[in-house]
Formats: C-alpha cells, sequence, structure tokens
C-alpha cells in the first residue's frame, strides 16, 4: 500500500503541527531575548553617546547681535495728473420687462400628523 491510500491518522497530523509550532515560538523567543555586545543598553552619559566629551556639553550662551535698523520706505515720485474732463457715455433707462404674472393655486394645509400611541407605532 502507498500512503496515498492509508494517511496518517488526524490526531498524529495535529500532535506533529503542534509540536512544530512549540519549538518554532520557543526559539524564537529565546533568540528574541539574547542581546549581544553592540544591542546592550548604555549606561553612559547622553553627551558622551552622542561623541561629544562632557565638559564641552555644558549649554553655552549664544551672543544676539541687535538686528539692523529698519529703513523707511521711500516716497514715490508723483505723476501729473491730465485734468481734461472725461466725457460720460449717455445713459439710457429703459424699464426692465415685466415677467408675466403667475397664477398660484391655493393649497391645501398638509393634513395634520397625529403623535403615535405605542412606540411601536414609530416603527
Amino acid at each position: 500500500m502507498t500512503s496515498l491510500e492509508r494517511p496518517l491518522p488526524l490526531p498524529v497530523v495535529v500532535l506533529i503541527l503542534s509540536a512544530i509550532s512549540v519549538g518554532g515560538f520557543a526559539f524564537g523567543l529565546k533568540n528574541a531575548l539574547l542581546k549581544t555586545d553592540h544591542e546592550t543598553a548604555s549606561t553612559a552619559p547622553l553627551a558622551e553617546v552622542s561623541g561629544v566629551p562632557v565638559r564641552e556639553a555644558t549649554p553655552a550662551v549664544a551672543e544676539v547681535a541687535p538686528p539692523p535698523p529698519v529703513e523707511a520706505p521711500k516716497p514715490k515720485p508723483v505723476e501729473e495728473v491730465d485734468d481734461t474732463p472725461v466725457v460720460a457715455a449717455p445713459v439710457v433707462e429703459t424699464p426692465p420687462a415685466a415677467p408675466p404674472p403667475v397664477e398660484k393655486k391655493p393649497e391645501a394645509p398638509p393634513p395634520a400628523q397625529t403623535p403615535p400611541q405605542r412606540i411601536e407605532d414609530l416603527y
């Protein structure tokens, strides 16, 4: 007989897959908890970690130069304006065309809604 005609029983397959899963989890957890020399946390002050010696790591007071004086904007030269009067175009006023009156039909008031007596009536 071949293995296709007679497969492994289901409990054996479940047991094998469970063992593989637990083993993989255990090895992964073990490797995640291992620390090498370059991964260990440093106990040195932060200034030394960054490469700056500690005595140069103190903050220095920066000297602030006064801002440059602001120059006042120069006035623009005045241009000469022609005093010739402008001739206005004649204005022709015509009354607007009145739209034809629209007949309105008297609307019936909307029917009054009675409030529901029970909560089930809302649905």
